[in-house]
């Protein structure tokens, strides 16, 4: 799952750093179009990043407690 987010990042760069020097943004509709594309990649970017960095499958560790007997307390309530 890693190497896809980073190759997923690779190519959002890539089509930045190619389409950046192309583009202008001003008030017609290209403009606008560059101007929505561009947050639109911001976003994938920045959420490829995330899924790169932090890793949602860490494990929680159990407390001292727990660990030693292997089960965890019942809780009732009052």
């Amino acid at each position: 799952m890693k190497q896809r987010l980073f190759l997923s990042v690779l190519c959002i760069l890539f089509l930045m750093y190619d389409a950046i020097p192309r583009f202008q943004i001003d008030l017609t509709l290209e403009g606008a179009f560059f101007s929505l594309w561009l947050v639109f990649a911001i976003m994938a970017l920045g959420g490829n990043l995330a899924g790169l960095f932090f890793d949602r499958t860490r494990v929680q560790s159990m407390p001292e407690e727990d660990s030693v007997t292997g089960l965890r307390k019942k809780q009732y309530s009052r």
